[in-house]
């Protein structure tokens, strides 16, 4: 995981096995073998909470939806959705963020 988390962070493009492969010490061949194993991403996030944020701190989770203007019809998840940038209801798509964050330092964790 640390690999791919580190490919992911310095590569500029589209995400392909073979531009991950230009990035990093890892072949194309690792990284399709890789996706087809299963991974716990909620056990991992869990994880990373837990050594992150001490039992004793105050932390709240927040989302946060921000809209992107789209046409066509055949996106997957298009429709109406409100931009607030606009002050109405607009065609497009709705992206949607959830955090854990840290009152205590001011950090939020996507």
């Amino acid at each position: 995981m640390l690999t791919l988390f580190a490919v992911l962070i310095v590569f500029q493009g589209k995400t392909t096995y073979l531009n991950m492969e230009r990035y990093s010490s890892a072949s194309e061949k690792r990284f399709r073998r890789w996706s087809r194993r299963n991974f716990d991403f909620a056990q991992f996030n869990k994880e990373l909470f837990i050594q992150e944020f001490p039992h004793n701190q105050e932390r709240i989770a927040a989302i946060d939806a921000s809209f992107v203007s789209k046409s066509g019809h055949k996106t997957e998840g298009l429709g109406w959705y409100y931009n607030g940038s606009a002050g109405e209801s607009q065609h497009g798509l709705e992206i949607s963020m959830i955090s854990i964050t840290d009152l205590k330092s001011n950090t939020a964790y996507a």
